[in-house]
């Protein structure tokens, strides 16, 4: 949210009006979940409200899912003003039907998209929670677990002799020709159930989830995997017998809990194998024969260019890995493995009828071919283990009576693309993300039940679930300030009909007809219409990494189907999350801190100061807090305001050369700095702003000795106008220190003097410090110096490195612009050219700091004293060249040679 302050400040300064709102999303299961918890018991959630400051009295109302909404708004609301949030308060609201006027808002949504046939009802997979027996969103879990959705699979039946399915999940179904065994977890308890009338062993999880799946499940009984080692299987495809054995690296939860071998092509299969074969005792563990084990060889099936006819082995040996439980190699040798596999393998001959095709051609044929044998059965199922925010692990269920916003529509779609490649994203990268997050995105379950919500519109038993409410509530801002206060405008819930929000937001019918159904005054509806024309579209919408999969792409979907191409929104900026000295904040690392808590510890300003400087560029990477920079950013603050308010109107009116320099830095930080600020790239912006700056200041005074004072004072200013959009406080307290009125934060941005840059000035004092640097390394070694001489490079060598500078910038690599200056050379020069041909080499980056052989002259003579002084020596002298003896053969442009004496 600080960016968002950020860049609503900055873009004040800029001239802009900034619609700032704040909203409290409420809507969804993690409240009525907490309260649940609570009434329960749940000593973590009673520890939580506690840390929070909640007192043992106060803990009984949050057992009503309501109070935390109020509660927490309330106090959200005090933190973030304190934080310095500038915010239109006036525009405030919250989510559900506690609020009936945005639920109305939101009502008119669905009715709006009902009416294209964006809403449907229908048979779907769905995230499901067992225990609240509800469909789990992204906002309904853990924040680990977003974008997680449910997976084609397909279980595989091998069957014993006495009738006994032994069913394995896999999502390589294409393997069953190269099965040589069935892996199962010795130590676990499996069900048997019948499922559709056959008798299978299968684990609690995926009785749960086929239940789920229309399939008829019956639990008879329970098995120790142990008890089914050393049994034989039937491959229904094969017609291959193969035995059942232990292994430890089967997860007894995921799946159906038993895996099929296929050790040619599975690093995992491989390796456990390899392990039974090294280890009998694991064998004699569990009664089975040695040699049951060692007659097992991999079956080849799959061709892969660069790998041998095993590729898992091949997978296995490049990482070393001698046991199963490597799992981390093993999970990296499995990706690599599958993907190679899927995109470019080819089926071999013991493949049948599949035998010369690519798997990625055939791999749904062989499915619906096995389906047809009655040998596999088509799932779906989770890749990996999703909890509800109540604790329970999900599963998925097919739903048949839920309502689904239909975003597989093909026409949805292209509306959505044409509006990704409008807008603007930062970082660019995420354009072809979000590209690919809409052709991915497919029907998605839009409402829930025992929620906080709004009610469907024409389903009230049914509530629009959270990620599916907050869509286009951006344009509620621009009336929320006419709505959520009656006492002043009048308008109750009830006069909100579906024509309202058609005349206000999209220009639909008589406003004397609106106003007469309504009972809502002609001159508010106009006004209201007004002023979501004069906001919308939006400009910019920032949020973090987590909701690029779902709000952030939902938000372009709506937007696109219910607003006209004027009203679309023009631009995205995207953020990580917040790390703690490293690590995800958790109460039980003790590493969680409250906004509050930091407000207390190190007040608004610096804490501000930290975010920004934890990391707060666009893009996907996340921020790492440190306490130790927030207590550091007090004292820095404060030494700023010390600074500014003793130093400004102070110093010399006399102009020195070296004041061209630093005004020419300054100038240039504003360019780059505004440039990064358009970007977001606040970090950025924030470093080159303050700590650049503040260098470029320290070497100013070193070498000016005396400030210029215009040049001062706008160097405070200018400073404290940069830091401004993030440490206000600060700001504005230097702001009246200094004599400035009325308030920083409506004061304009600075704008660079273009004709003040001066990149050539810049760069000889790039010079003049690379000099210096040079001396003091030199006089390490020299002993004893009293005189240095500089010795600036002949004429010649300069057009000579200016020609390649030249060819370079056009394109051409060093050695090629060499080659074509030598060219171009004087017939007199070109036989010394070899000498300086190998300086430049060995240092390139001379060609970057390259100015006029003049300037560089004048530039060290006027710093010859500075040099002597900070170099310890006596006198310091410039010469050119053709007036230098000794070591002048050296002396390269930009890199003049010293002589100490």
């Amino acid at each position: 949210m600080l960016r968002v302050d950020v860049t609503a400040r900055y873009k004040r300064m800029r001239g802009y009006n900034v619609l700032f709102p704040q909203g409290w999303h409420a809507t969804g299961g993690p409240i009525v979940a907490s309260a649940l918890r609570l009434r329960e018991g749940d000593k973590r959630i009673i520890e939580t409200l506690k840390s929070m400051g909640v007192s043992e009295d106060e803990l009984e109302n949050f057992k009503n899912p309501e109070y935390w909404v109020k509660y927490f708004t309330r106090g959200w609301k005090e933190d973030l003003k304190r934080y310095g949030m500038s915010i239109d308060w006036r525009r405030e609201f919250y989510t559900t039907r506690l609020n009936p006027y945005y639920s109305k808002f939101v009502e008119w949504q669905y009715i709006k998209l009902r009416e294209k046939g964006l809403v449907g009802k229908g048979e779907h997979p769905v995230v499901w929670c067992p225990r609240e027996q509800k469909v789990v969103g992204d906002h309904d879990r853990p924040d680990e677990y977003a974008g997680i959705g449910p997976v084609e699979a397909v279980i595989i039946k091998f069957r014993s002799d006495d009738g006994l399915v032994v069913p394995a999940l896999t999502f390589r179904p294409e393997t069953i020709f190269g099965v040589t065994n069935i892996w199962i977890h010795p130590d676990h308890e499996y069900l048997i159930a019948e499922v559709d009338g056959e008798e299978w062993v299968v684990n609690n999880y995926m009785a749960s989830e086929l239940a789920d799946q229309k399939h008829e499940v019956r639990v008879k009984g329970r098995i120790r995997g142990r008890d089914l080692l050393g049994r034989v299987v039937v491959n229904l495809v094969t017609g291959e017998r193969v035995p059942i054995l232990p292994a430890k690296f089967v997860d007894p939860e995921l799946g159906t809990g038993i895996v099929m071998s296929v050790p040619a092509h599975a690093p995992y299969d491989y390796v456990a194998l390899e392990d039974l074969k090294r280890d009998p005792r694991i064998l004699e563990e569990y009664g089975l024969d040695k040699d049951l084990v060692a007659r097992l060889e991999p079956i080849p099936l799959i061709r892969v260019e660069g790998y041998s006819k095993i590729p898992a082995r091949d997978a296995v040996r490049r990482r070393g890995i001698r046991s199963q439980e490597e799992r981390d190699k093993l999970e990296d040798a499995t990706k690599e493995i599958y993907a190679k596999e899927y995109h470019t393998g080819v089926l071999l001959e013991n493949t049948g009828d599949w035998a010369g095709r690519r798997v990625s051609e055939v791999k749904d044929s062989i499915i619906e071919w096995l389906v047809g044998k009655g040998a596999a059965v088509k799932v779906y199922t989770l890749p990996e283990r999703v909890y509800c925010r109540c604790g329970a692990r999900t599963h998925v269920k097919i739903v048949s009576d839920q309502w689904f916003l239909l975003y597989s529509k093909p026409e949805w779609k292209r509306l959505a693309h044409r509006a990704v490649d409008r807008m603007r994203f930062l970082p660019v990268t995420l354009r072809e993300v979000f590209h690919r997050n809409i052709d991915w995105l497919k029907d998605w379950a839009c409402t829930h039940k025992g929620e906080l919500g709004t009610p469907l519109p024409w389903d009230r038993e049914w509530v629009i679930e959270s990620l599916s409410d907050s869509t286009i509530y951006m344009a509620y801002y621009t009336l929320a300030k006419y709505l959520q206060h009656p006492e002043k405008y009048g308008v109750k819930p009830e006069q909100l009909i579906p024509e309202v929000f058609d005349y206000v937001l999209l220009g639909k019918g008589d406003p004397g007809e609106v106003s007469e159904k309504s009972g809502i005054p002609v001159n508010l509806l106009e006004e209201m219409r007004r002023e979501f024309l004069y906001w919308y579209p939006v400009d910019l919408r920032i949020s973090g990494k987590d909701l690029i999969m779902n709000h952030l792409t939902f938000y372009i979907f709506h937007h696109v189907a219910i607003f006209p191409e004027e009203h679309w929104p023009r631009g995205i900026g995207v953020n990580g999350w917040i790390l703690v000295e490293g690590e995800k904040m958790s109460k039980h690392k003790g590493n969680f801190i409250l906004l509050r808590q930091a407000l207390d510890w190190w007040g608004a300003d610096a804490t501000r100061w930290a975010e920004i400087l934890a990391g707060a560029d666009a893009g996907l990477d996340d921020a790492n807090f440190e306490p130790k920079v927030a207590e550091a950013a007090a004292e820095e603050l404060l030494g700023w305001i010390r600074f500014a308010e003793s130093n400004y109107g102070k110093g010399r009116t006399t102009r020195l050369s070296i004041d061209d320099w630093f005004e020419s830095v300054l100038n240039r930080t504003i360019k780059e700095v505004t440039k990064d600020m358009e970007e977001t790239n606040y970090k950025t912006a924030l470093v080159k702003a303050y700590y650049n700056m503040q260098n470029y200041y320290k070497w100013y005074i070193k070498r000016a000795g005396e400030p210029n004072r215009d040049l001062l004072k706008r160097y405070i200013e200018v400073v404290t106008l940069m830091i401004a959009p993030f440490a206000p406080h600060t700001a504005e307290e230097v702001w009246e220190r200094i004599g400035k009125e009325p308030f920083i934060a409506t004061a304009p941005w600075p704008e660079p003097e273009e004709d003040k840059i001066r990149p050539m000035v810049e760069r000889a004092e790039e010079l003049v410090k690379r000099v210096l640097e040079d001396i003091r390394e030199i006089k390490k070694f020299a002993g004893e110096a009293r005189r240095a001489r500089i010795i600036i490079a002949a004429k010649w060598k300069y057009d000579f490195a200016e020609k390649i500078a030249e060819k370079r910038s056009s394109g051409l690599d060093l050695k090629t612009a060499i080659q074509e200056s030598i060219k171009e050379l004087p017939g007199q020069v070109k036989g010394k050219a070899g000498r300086l041909v190998k300086q430049l080499m060995q240092n390139p980056e001379i060609l970057s700091l390259l100015v006029d052989r003049e300037l560089e002259a004048k530039a060290l003579r006027e710093a010859a004293d500075f040099l002597a002084r900070e170099a310890g020596l006596e006198s310091v002298e410039v010469v050119f060249e053709e007036d230098a003896g000794g070591l002048k053969k050296t002396a390269l442009p930009a890199k003049p040679a010293i002589i100490l004496e």
